[in-house]
């Protein structure tokens, strides 16, 4: 999940830098974004291994993830920054950059065949945004009700719903890709 939304931010942010500044990214940037991307993931995964929280069963039993129900100051606060940096910063930042991007497509009269190429691709990044958000917000929800007392609200059976389709998001992106790029 860490991989796929910050993959989606940084494809968001190069197509700002293409569109808005009229920047073309180079090879060596997409590789270095990629080992940043994998290596930031690592970090936030590798958190619980080293004491900062830790994996547990989820409520349905059936997958394991971090310990939302632990009252440990030390494990809220993963959780509560966990909660920032890997979804509302995320978030943030695709929101800023194609909200960028809207504006100037919208701005820019020239180039018109470039535009509807760009216009193209922001619309599938958009729609691969969109499906994450909406395949990880209950998940997110559900995990932040837990985390922050009202485990009472989330059953079993409620919380396998959210969690199996937040893990289902990986094979969406690829149909997207089918349906949307020519080139795929």
């Amino acid at each position: 999940g860490i991989v796929s939304i910050m993959t989606l931010t940084v494809l968001a942010y190069e197509r700002y830098i293409r569109v808005v500044h009229a920047k073309v990214i180079d090879f060596s940037w997409s590789w270095r974004a990629i080992t940043y991307i994998w290596l930031y993931s690592l970090a936030w995964t590798g958190a619980p291994l080293l004491g900062w929280n830790r994996y547990t069963l989820e409520i349905h039993g059936l997958g394991c993830s971090v310990d939302w129900k632990s009252k440990d100051p030390n494990d809220t606060s993963f959780v509560l920054l966990f909660f920032l940096s890997c979804l509302v910063a995320p978030v943030g930042i695709m929101a800023y950059c194609y909200g960028h991007i809207l504006y100037a497509v919208r701005m820019t009269v020239q180039v018109i065949r470039l535009l509807k190429y760009e216009k193209k691709v922001a619309k599938m990044c958009f729609l691969m945004i969109s499906t994450f958000l909406i395949c990880w917000m209950p998940y997110a929800v559900v995990s932040l009700l837990v985390t922050y007392g009202y485990s009472n609200l989330v059953t079993p059976t409620v919380a396998i719903i959210p969690s199996f389709f937040a893990k289902s998001s990986t094979a969406y992106n690829p149909v997207i890709y089918i349906f949307m790029s020519r080139k795929v």
